[in-house]
């Protein structure tokens, strides 16, 4: 691959993709990420957090032009790019890249979804478009991982690429407009990991940004505005200022043989997906330690270092910080056998014992460990007991990678947890139908209709 023509590889694939040239396994797997996007949005979309948002929108308002979860009245291809965005972030249980250590789905899918639903496109075209989004941005985000991770949140600064090809699909733009959208897209790039210091709430505005600045760039690009060409390789281009490492221009080099979209990983657990592997670990030892607790002596977390970063909060004082924190999630699954959306209320965040385990806890980077990255996310972690026996479990790939896949029936069973009390089982039958046969759709605006027409917000 020619590093200096990566731009312009990413853009014919973007404007020259047909849906059956994707292989049926990628064309199933993107499906399931359509219904696990949803599920998480859905029950965002009810979360306290949620509400910022929404008093943004109402605030600046719009043209009735799309779809909001949630919401009877439409609102601009923006806004509703920006609120499914954020909405579809807020649990932590949204798809993840491994390479890219990336959500594409709550950045992808809401900028397809705002600006087709717009244009009344069909569901073939809207399947299209986002399978389109991910292969850009899945490519782009790898290229800059893992030296770009460590500063920027990956989903928000290589969101952008693939939030751009998917509006940019949707609002038929030729090859030349692809490219400004592509430029302008890439020069609103942003996302700073510096919000962890605070646990504060960052994370889901990059998600829904990332979503609407793809869906800005489209209609600028639509209305003429021109942009860079070479925004990726250029002298002054993305990945001089955002890679801090030698990019390897050969992952460009396979668009249209290696569909990278049928390598997403799910999240069965909402939190950092860096707690996965830990929280499996964790889950594995809890039938076998002793009923009363008391009797543990030691917890040594072996881990890699993006997960000691991203994932280290010592001492979480709210659900947010919580989501981020592998002493927390191990202690508190160590205790249940479990990790669910009820862990993380702030009634059991100072549980007494699981505050006592997290004191006899240590996480520390494992060389050994941090070499499998990014190809596995993997835990060793060691349980001392007071007599000295101990137990120890290791996972290399958590539940959920494609090493230990979740299948139809268990994105589904997830879909009906995270919608329980909001749609009933006709509705949640009636959602899971269309995005099995999204392909079959005339309108890609039914998803949201049947959503916002069954659910109880």
């Amino acid at each position: 691959m020619d590093a200096a023509n990566i731009s312009s590889a990413c853009l014919d694939f973007a404007s020259g993709f047909r849906l059956d040239a994707a292989p049926p396994e990628a064309q199933d797997h993107m499906k399931k990420c359509l219904l696990d996007w949803l599920g998480c949005a859905i029950r965002g979309a009810t979360m306290p957090q949620a509400e910022c948002v929404k008093q943004y929108t109402k605030l600046m308002g719009g043209n009735p032009q799309a779809g909001v979860i949630g919401r009877q009245a439409a609102d601009s291809m923006y806004n509703a790019a920006l609120s499914n965005g954020y909405y579809g972030h807020i649990l932590e249980m949204d798809d993840v890249d491994k390479e890219s250590i990336s959500h594409p789905a709550t950045v992808v899918i809401p900028a397809a979804l705002s600006s087709g639903e717009w244009r009344r496109l069909s569901g073939a075209d809207f399947l299209a478009a986002i399978i389109a989004g991910y292969e850009v941005m899945l490519r782009v985000g790898a290229a800059v991982t893992p030296a770009h991770y460590q500063i920027w949140h990956t989903t928000a600064t290589s969101g952008v690429f693939g939030s751009a090809v998917a509006a940019g699909r949707m609002l038929g733009l030729n090859r030349e407009q692809m490219t400004w959208a592509f430029g302008n897209a890439g020069t609103m790039s942003a996302g700073l990991w510096e919000f962890l210091a605070d646990g504060a709430m960052s994370k889901y505005l990059h998600a829904g940004k990332a979503a609407a600045t793809g869906v800005m760039a489209a209609c600028f690009a639509q209305a003429g505005f021109t942009g860079a060409s070479r925004i990726l390789e250029g002298k002054q281009g993305f990945f001089v200022g955002y890679a801090r490492q030698n990019v390897n221009p050969d992952l460009f080099a396979d668009f249209g043989h290696k569909y990278r979209t049928a390598t997403v990983s799910f999240k069965p657990y909402p939190c950092c997906r860096h707690a996965h592997s830990a929280i499996d670990c964790a889950r594995a030892l809890h039938g076998k330690l002793p009923a009363s607790l008391a009797d543990v002596a030691a917890i040594d977390i072996a881990t890699y270092k993006a997960a000691a970063q991203v994932a280290g909060i010592e001492n979480p004082q709210d659900s947010r910080q919580a989501q981020f924190s592998l002493k927390y999630t191990v202690a508190r699954a160590l205790k249940t056998g479990r990790i669910a959306l009820a862990d993380f209320d702030d009634q059991v965040l100072f549980d007494a014992e699981v505050r006592a385990l997290m004191d006899k806890t240590t996480v520390a980077v494992d060389p050994s460990l941090d070499a499998l990255t990014p190809a596995a996310w993997p835990c060793r972690l060691t349980v001392r007991l007071a007599d000295g026996r101990e137990s120890v479990e290791y996972v290399e790939n958590p539940k959920g990678d494609p090493e230990n896949p979740l299948t139809w029936a268990e994105v589904k069973e997830k879909f009906a947890v995270l919608t329980a009390g909001i749609l009933d089982k006709q509705g949640a039958d009636a959602v899971i139908a269309i995005c099995q046969g999204i392909e079959k759709i005339d309108d890609c605006g039914q998803l949201l209709h049947a959503v916002n027409k069954h659910g109880r917000f």
